[in-house]
């Protein structure tokens, strides 16, 4: 009886010690491809990733969300239309437009003073310095600004000198998920009043908890961009294009402990471990990230 117990013990931490090297998150890191292109002499376009949940409550199941701040160079008015300004997945196209809000910042500056460590549950800032996921402020120095906000037309204006932030928009949505592949899906998780849907991400049978994948713009996993069509004319008798494309640069299976789904403190040193440069990319914005539980 002993034998066996101690066989069953045995067994149990073999397991145990398994699966502790499995990732049940993965972490993707996108860069801009070299060819791309996020500004020109009359805008400067920035994006940011960061991540809403399904039940802000209990911050559970994870929805990536592309957050663009679209500046205006010039000392005209500049209208961009999002009708005819797309986020793109892979090959498909989606229209940008949806019936929401904007925010008009006049005069803004933000600092670039970065310290997510004492943040709780955050996981980078994305291209939006100052801002962390969710919307928490994460250090330096803001300058005075003038904030209006009005509901969202499929034309908007952009003030001369000023900038305006549009409505978040959502990268993987239910039946959205197939443009990437076989990457991500959904499913239905809890019961009653905390059921909700979220989107997982499958995991890589070889992704172990600290390792890494690398990949380049032939070989990358899949490719998010975005399309802006603007003018200086409302009637948009001539208009012009800008278009950003992101890539998946590298792949990082990390690992959370039981904290509602949210990132742990845990999965914040497997990353500071394995990719301690991420904190400083991410917060110049030279890499986005999309981080999800895995399968």
């Amino acid at each position: 009886m002993k034998k066996l117990l101690s066989i069953l013990f045995l067994a149990f931490i073999t397991v145990n010690a398994i699966n502790a090297k499995k990732a049940n998150a993965v972490w993707y890191f996108l860069a801009k491809k070299q060819n791309t292109v996020s500004q020109d002499s009359n805008v400067n376009v920035q994006y940011g990733i960061y991540t809403k949940y399904a039940n802000e409550a209990y911050g559970q199941a994870p929805y990536p969300t592309m957050r663009i701040k679209v500046t205006n160079k010039t000392d005209k008015i500049i209208f961009v239309d999002l009708g005819t300004s797309y986020l793109k997945k892979n090959d498909i196209a989606n229209v940008i437009y949806t019936p929401t809000i904007t925010s008009t910042i006049t005069g803004q500056s933000v600092g670039i003073d970065v310290n997510l460590g004492s943040i709780a549950n955050a996981v980078g800032i994305g291209g939006m310095v100052g801002t962390a996921l969710g919307g928490i402020n994460v250090g330096g120095n803001k300058g005075s600004s003038n904030t209006t906000t009005t509901y969202a037309q499929r034309i908007v204006s952009i003030p001369p000198k000023s900038s305006i932030y549009l409505e978040d928009i959502p990268i993987i949505t239910p039946g959205s998920e197939k443009a990437f592949g076989d990457l991500f899906y959904f499913k239905e998780v809890g019961l009653g009043k905390q059921k909700w849907t979220g989107c997982f991400s499958y995991k890589f049978n070889d992704v172990e908890s600290g390792s890494i994948k690398n990949y380049n713009e032939e070989n990358t996993l899949f490719n998010i961009g975005c399309y802006l069509n603007y003018s200086f004319n409302e009637n948009f008798n001539k208009s012009y294009g800008i278009e950003t494309t992101y890539y998946v640069k590298m792949l990082i299976g990390s690992s959370w402990s039981y904290s509602f789904g949210t990132v742990s403190g845990k999965e914040f040193k497997i990353m500071d471990k394995t990719f301690p440069q991420w904190r400083e990319e991410v917060g110049k914005g030279d890499l986005e990230l999309i981080r999800l539980w895995a399968k």
